[in-house]
């Protein structure tokens, strides 16, 4: 192999191409980690300063995550399910009475949820207690027979 010499016989070193800080590689961690963040409702400011990152670099390698803010919490729960249900089938027997303990309460929550627009509509909400002269007015509104206000005159007479 022949080396390559500059005007003064000095060897030219080859230079990678790429040159600068590497760029940012999304890890399994980071992504889980991410994942927890957006879930507990932190904004995307936040979690890249937590991770060291600008917010573009942050948008632009978890973009994916961020499209399904919403859905988060709930990819979080199935995830950590799963990874429970596993260890449980595993042996691991505190794993699997957890898991069954949330399967039930999962159960639970959907029958409550199926029932609950079967209720009995709850009554009006208690109307606010008057004062003692809007009791008086109320009252004195109310009078009739002999006491009763008079009723307003008519204005406009109609010839018609």
């Amino acid at each position: 192999m022949t080396q390559d010499f500059d005007l003064f016989g000095n060897p030219l070193l080859t230079v990678d191409a790429k040159r600068g800080r590497p760029e940012h590689e999304p890890s399994e961690e980071n992504i889980i980690f991410v994942m927890v963040l957006l879930a507990s409702g932190q904004t995307n400011q936040e979690v890249a300063k937590r991770l060291g990152l600008s917010v573009p670099t942050f948008r632009k390698h978890y973009l994916h995550l961020i499209k399904h803010r919403e859905l988060m919490l709930d990819r979080l729960k199935t995830k950590l399910r799963v990874t429970q249900i596993q260890q449980g089938l595993s042996g691991n027997a505190s794993a699997l009475n957890a898991a069954l303990s949330m399967l039930d309460k999962v159960g639970s929550e959907g029958a409550e949820a199926k029932f609950k627009g079967r209720e009995k509509p709850k009554q009006q909400e208690k109307t606010r207690k008057l004062g003692k002269k809007e009791e008086r007015q109320l009252a004195a509104q109310k009078v009739s027979g002999k006491f009763a206000p008079p009723s307003a005159p008519k204005l406009i007479v109609d010839n018609r």
